[in-house]
């Protein structure tokens, strides 16, 4: 299935990276890389995760650091919407 990132996904991942890297920088491309790859295994397996309360939209947690990966599929791709830290509260409807 064919994989693409929503802007605000995009921007997400910059953010995190952004943040970390002032503390560490290896660690800041360790989680964007994982970050990456749960994005594309759930390119492989879009059935993954779980339904959150918003139609439509699932939710799956990357290994090893605190990111949830919210994803829909679409017209036949799967579409990163939105990483956030699991920490957080959950987003509201309309931030996805």
């Amino acid at each position: 299935m064919k994989l693409r990132y929503a802007p605000r996904a995009y921007t997400d991942i910059i953010d995190i990276h952004e943040y970390i890297a002032r503390h560490n920088g290896r660690a800041a491309v360790a989680i964007v890389r994982q970050i990456r790859l749960t994005s594309e295994l759930l390119a492989r397996h879009p059935g993954l995760g779980r339904e959150t309360d918003i139609p439509g939209i699932r939710v799956f947690p990357t290994a090893r650091y605190p990111y949830l990966v919210y994803h829909r599929v679409r017209e036949g791709e799967l579409v990163i919407i939105h990483v956030r830290d699991g920490r957080r509260d959950a987003p509201k409807t309309e931030a996805l």
